[in-house]
């Protein structure tokens, strides 16, 4: 975590063309979203003296605005919108308003500012913003081409079976080329670079998963393990109550880290290595597949944040233990 003290939490609310913002709750003051608002707005922030910004993540709106703040090494929490809501009504706030919200996440802020992102260096941080948008376009045309698969398999009529082959078709080499393009936006940084061969290094981890913790989790190698796991959302949440002991179960977190992180285990406990011992001794053990394969994730994770805090490639001997 940093070592910045926060005097000011400011709440942010984001909409599409339009930023709403109170320090600690006080008046609202309102910003355009675009180029200007935002320079406007980290400006004002960053007079009110050390703060953290508190946002809710709108489908992308947030992120000119995120990266802005970050580059002029603002602390920035991007609050759970459900988590947000719920605080807002347990402190008696029923009505919602932009600039209701605006001062609602401020109040939040200030209770759990605890969470908020560290400042990321500012080295490689444009080009990080890069890698997360061009990762997010991939993954966009990644799931369109699931579902025209998925079309393709139900289509009956021969026109439309030749349209859905050739979007598919255009689908492929556009994703390829977002692939070319996301691999030159991480080359052009030498520090996110280095990461991406850096977490390379361990069994399992190709180019993709790779490129995806470097733009989607920075925190890599900074604080502990457990905050880290409960941050990606590998952290199994308890359901028990008296003498009834619920089912664990994984929720929330990062979804795009966890995902590749799926991906990554998957190809690790299909090769023989330790993480394919560590599996098998979890299901001679009688653990369910999908338990061991979280469990591999987890470990998996714990290598790449060993790995990330050491800033050396990965070895069979300083293997996180079983």
């Amino acid at each position: 975590m940093s070592t910045m003290m926060t005097n000011v939490v400011v709440g942010i609310d984001v909409g599409k063309t339009g930023l709403d913002a109170s320090a600690d709750g006080g008046a609202v003051r309102s910003f355009s979203n675009d180029a200007v608002g935002i320079s406007d707005l980290v400006a004002w922030v960053m007079s009110q003296g050390p703060a953290l910004a508190v946002c809710e993540p709108t489908g992308g709106y947030e992120g000119p605005l995120v990266q802005g703040l970050r580059r002029s090494g603002v602390r920035v929490q991007l609050a759970h919108p459900v988590k947000v809501r719920a605080f807002a009504q347990a402190s008696g706030r029923q009505a919602k308003t932009d600039r209701i919200d605006a001062q609602a996440l401020s109040h939040y802020g200030r209770v759990f500012a605890a969470s908020a992102d560290p400042p990321p260096e500012a080295e490689g941080e444009p080009e990080r913003g890069e890698v997360q948008a061009l990762l997010r376009r991939r993954r966009q045309l990644v799931n369109q081409r699931v579902q025209e698969l998925n079309r393709l398999d139900r289509a009956w009529n021969a026109r439309a079976q030749a349209s859905t082959r050739r979007h598919i078709a255009w689908l492929d080499e556009e994703i390829a080329r977002l692939d070319q393009e996301y691999r030159e936006a991480l080359g052009s940084s030498e520090v996110l670079s280095q990461q991406a061969e850096l977490y390379r290094s361990v069994p399992g981890v190709g180019a993709l998963t790779a490129a995806t913790l470097v733009a989607h989790l920075p925190e890599l190698g900074r604080g502990d393990g457990k905050g880290l796991c409960s941050l990606v959302g590998l952290a199994p949440w308890s359901r028990d109550s008296g003498q009834q002991r619920g089912y664990r179960a994984i929720r929330g977190g990062r979804g795009e880290v966890r995902q590749a992180l799926y991906m990554a285990a998957l190809s690790s406990v299909r090769v023989e290595g330790p993480l394919r011992r560590f599996h098998q001794g979890l299901r001679q053990r009688g653990k369910a597949g999908k338990v061991a394969l979280v469990a591999v994730m987890r470990k998996l994770l714990l290598q790449l944040h060993a790995v990330a805090r050491r800033g050396t490639p990965w070895q069979p001997s300083n293997a996180t233990p079983s």
